[in-house]
């Protein structure tokens, strides 16, 4: 299961977001990546019939937000729950998984900047005894550790379901991880693990003396003015949240009350597409973090990977080399998508509420990619 989760969400980066950018044409590992320039003109009527199309396809609800220098456009389709009335809207808060690790990955760079640890430091300088092999802090953010993912079993409606209100701690999570092989080597080759980012967490949370529950609010969501953003620690989630589904078979299972410690730090966060956007713009920008570590995080590798972040080829230009960074978001019942221009001015956020077990075999994934390229192709000057 973790290992298609795994694969569906480097097919952003990789084919249906990267039209015309191929292997060939990729820059180089360590070089800067450029940008199409913001028109400040969205075009919005194609985006939002991708996103009634997603519905259309069987989503109960699909919202975005599309930004451009200081001009935003927020469209929604469908419904806040299954079988109700009340329309959906983009200002809901929804789940949004591995859209949590650029963050937690910001919080860490935060840390280099303070001087408080290094990207290539030993985990063992920071927690020891914790693992049993030589791991760096930057091979858990661009996933080359080798550490096995703890996220398995959720192969089907009933097995997620019946979970939801299972309570797993940290360690819990690391010692189910430590028990299987491991993938790889440190630092040999990418593997993406969900366990990486539950140790980051432990490393943030530890530096900062706090939980990192309580690191993200005072290090992201508070500097940024993210209102609507939270990382729960139960299964309750906002009223005003849209609902989350997992479809199997034709057949919808609410999912939307689910405790979060299962994601850990990895993919806890609750958020909204505005919020989102308002992230990537201020991480980009240099509010967060300065220019310097940006470009770090922004490396391109062979993965599609950089530090919490995948990239993705620019469907203004495509076949230019020119690059989108963001996360995808597999979660249970809910799947995002959020991706902007390397400086942040372009961008665009999308959540769906009806995922499939299996996210790589999704049959509205490809309306999900086509909306969100619809949306990037909605900033492209004219």
């Amino acid at each position: 299961m973790s290992t298609l989760r795994i694969l569906a969400a480097l097919t952003v980066s990789t084919s249906l977001l990267v039209s015309g950018c191929t292997s060939s044409d990729e820059p180089s590992a360590g070089q800067a990546a450029t940008t199409t320039t913001s028109s400040g003109n969205i075009r919005t009527d194609d985006v939002q019939a991708a996103l009634d199309a997603l519905v259309d396809a069987g989503s109960v609800a699909a919202v975005a937000q599309v930004r451009d220098g200081e001009a935003s456009w927020s469209g929604a389709a469908g419904l806040v729950e299954r079988g109700g009335t009340e329309p959906a809207s983009a200002d809901a808060p929804v789940r949004i998984a591995s859209v949590t690790k650029p963050m937690v990955a910001a919080a860490v760079l935060q840390l280099v900047d303070e001087g408080k640890l290094q990207l290539d430091q030993p985990v063992e300088e920071l927690l020891p005894g914790l693992l049993p092999k030589p791991v760096t802090v930057r091979q858990l953010l661009d996933h080359t550790s080798g550490l096995p993912d703890y996220l398995n079993g959720f192969d089907s409606a009933a097995a997620i379901s019946a979970r939801s209100s299972d309570i797993v701690t940290d360690d819990e999570l690391i010692a189910d991880a430590l028990s299987l092989p491991w993938t790889t080597e440190p630092g040999s080759e990418f593997v993406y693990s969900n366990t990486n980012y539950v140790v980051l967490g432990r490393i943030v949370a530890d530096l900062d003396g706090t939980t990192i529950g309580q690191s993200l609010q005072d290090r992201i969501f508070d500097p940024l003015a993210m209102t609507a953003t939270t990382y729960p620690t139960d299964a309750a989630i906002a009223d005003d949240a849209l609902h989350g589904y997992v479809l199997e078979n034709g057949s919808y299972t609410d999912v939307t009350d689910y405790d979060a410690s299962i994601w850990s730090s990895g993919a806890a966060v609750v958020s909204t597409v505005g919020d989102l956007n308002t992230f990537f713009r201020g991480l980009f920008d240099g509010t967060l973090i300065p220019a310097n570590l940006v470009q770090e995080m922004q490396v391109v590798s062979p993965s599609g990977y950089g530090l919490g972040l995948l990239l993705g080829g620019d469907a203004c230009n495509p076949g230019s080399g020119e690059l989108v960074f963001g996360q995808r978001g597999n979660g249970f019942g809910y799947s995002t998508l959020a991706f902007a221009s390397p400086d942040g001015q372009r961008q665009v956020a999308l959540t769906w509420t009806s995922t499939a077990a299996d996210p790589a075999t999704d049959p509205l994934y490809e309306y999900a990619s086509a909306a969100l390229i619809t949306g990037l192709e909605s900033t492209c000057p004219e």
